[in-house]
Formats: C-alpha cells, sequence, structure tokens
C-alpha cells in the first residue's frame, strides 16, 4: 500500500475544530489513523471531505 505523502498541517486546537481551514468546509472531517513504530502505536488525524488536507489537532498516539 502507497503511503500518503500529503502535508499534515498541525493546528492548535481551540474551542472547537470544525471548519476547515483550507477551503472552508464546515460539516467535520473524516479520521484517518496511521502507525507510528513498529510497536503498534497510532496517531489519528482529521482528513477534510471536501479539499482532502489532513490535519493534526494533537489527538495522541494510542496502541493498536
Amino acid at each position: 500500500m502507497a503511503k500518503d505523502k500529503r502535508e499534515i498541517k498541525k493546528v492548535r486546537m481551540a474551542e472547537e475544530f470544525r471548519d476547515c481551514p483550507v477551503c472552508g468546509y464546515a460539516d467535520g472531517f473524516h479520521n484517518m489513523f496511521r502507525k507510528t513504530d513498529d510497536k503498534g502505536s497510532l496517531k489519528w488525524y482529521l482528513i477534510c471531505p471536501q479539499c482532502s488536507s489532513i490535519f493534526d489537532i494533537g489527538l495522541g498516539a494510542a496502541k493498536g
């Protein structure tokens, strides 16, 4: 499976993260999970359904 090479944009979480800062889409996000190491830890990212931008709002790594 090919790795996604798109830039992951870090976002400082405020009260709510609902609107895409890139395209303005206002109806929430899709989820994406990526392994961070060989031990099965995962990172949780959000993807805009309209422009496909990927965001990291600091949802920590968890064991998968």
